[in-house]
């Protein structure tokens, strides 16, 4: 394939967030929606008649098809390993959503099998993509905070209150979503530590269920230990107001970005993320100043993600978000289940 190619792909999984990456492939003039596929035929007709491409009755039939380059894995975490594989086994390009998967094993196996396929593997971490987290990655490399002494980050939701048991979130262990809001969002902010201030060494977590039905623990809380020595804290619950912030201090200034989504149910919750740069405020404060607005550009994260997808595919180059990036962000998540069972603090491998 050359670099003027439409990539051809196929959704899997028709729920609520494989709209969002379905509109983003129809603003791409690089990528095609062929077909799609889910478990529930009711998902994936209604997914099919509304972005007029075909469905598939079974995954098999989706990935030998010889008009699809790539699929968009949207399904739930416990699955990605299985359908990676056998993607990449047909040569199939992969792009799947946070998380890589739900363990270290599952990862580790997605990037071996994609790599010897020959296969690009990349994964949705498309928050590092909000113009905020970008600028500030600019602001810190220029050294307007001189150095980076700690950061404090929050992403929180009403989510865990809509939950039920047909919904694999509803449910902690290894077959649904392990460490619940963490998994579920606070996986962005651990993404965006890694791609701002380098590796991390260590965390202590405390993890708790207070108010939600479902099965999964509703609040987590991680203090994280830097490679440079700086100290970090990443806050997340199912059960509040929504919140979604990052405090960075620095030795000559301090950051802080807030991002407002609008309170909505989490369908339309997700609309909004498209529009995310839009929410996003950044403000600067100087020792001595006023606290300053840094203007942001307004950027199309899923976009961007879809049409890097198709130019690795295109090209052969290596995405941002690669397996190895995913795994990472994983590995914090799953020291801080250890650390929250054991009550002692994990060092990441």
């Amino acid at each position: 394939m050359n670099e003027k190619d439409k990539v051809r792909v196929g959704i899997v999984g028709c729920g609520s967030f494989s709209y969002i990456l379905a509109h983003a492939v129809r603003r791409s003039t690089n990528m095609e929606l062929i077909t799609c596929f889910d478990t529930v035929s009711e998902n994936r007709k209604r997914f099919s008649e509304k972005f007029s491409c075909d469905q598939e009755e079974r995954y098999g039939q989706l990935i030998k098809r010889d008009d699809i380059d790539g699929v968009l894995l949207v399904s739930p975490n416990a699955v990605h390993a299985e359908q990676a594989v056998e993607a990449a086994e047909q040569g199939k390009h992969v792009y799947v959503e946070k998380p890589i998967a739900n363990t270290i094993a599952d990862a580790k196996k997605m990037i071996d099998v994609c790599r010897k396929a020959g296969v690009v593997l990349m994964v949705g971490h498309h928050r590092r993509r909000n113009a905020g987290n970008r600028k500030v990655k600019e602001l810190i490399e220029q050294g307007v905070i001189g150095k980076t002494i700690m950061v404090e980050a929050n992403m929180s939701n009403y989510l865990g209150f809509e939950l039920t048991p047909d919904r694999f979130r509803w449910y902690g262990d290894d077959s649904g979503c392990p460490a619940g809001s963490l998994m579920t969002m606070g996986i962005h902010h651990v993404d965006v530590f890694n791609y701002l201030f380098g590796p991390i060494k260590a965390v202590f977590a405390y993890f708790n269920k207070l108010y939600i039905p479902a099965q999964v623990e509703d609040v987590n809380v991680t203090v994280c230990h830097f490679n440079s020595g700086i100290l970090g804290y990443l806050g997340t619950n199912y059960a509040s107001r929504k919140a979604n912030w990052m405090y960075i201090y620095g030795t000559k200034a301090n950051l802080q970005l807030t991002i407002a989504l609008p309170d909505l149910p989490f369908d339309e919750y997700l609309k909004a993320t498209a529009n995310i740069s839009h929410y996003t405020r950044l403000v600067l404060v100087e020792k001595g100043k006023e606290a300053e607005d840094i203007p942001l550009p307004q950027v199309d994260p899923f976009l961007e993600e879809i049409n890097e997808f198709a130019h690795c595919i295109n090209t052969g180059d290596h995405p941002e978000t690669d397996g190895h990036g995913a795994l990472v962000a994983l590995g914090y998540i799953r020291a801080a289940i250890e650390s929250a069972r054991t009550g002692k603090q994990v060092t990441l491998k």
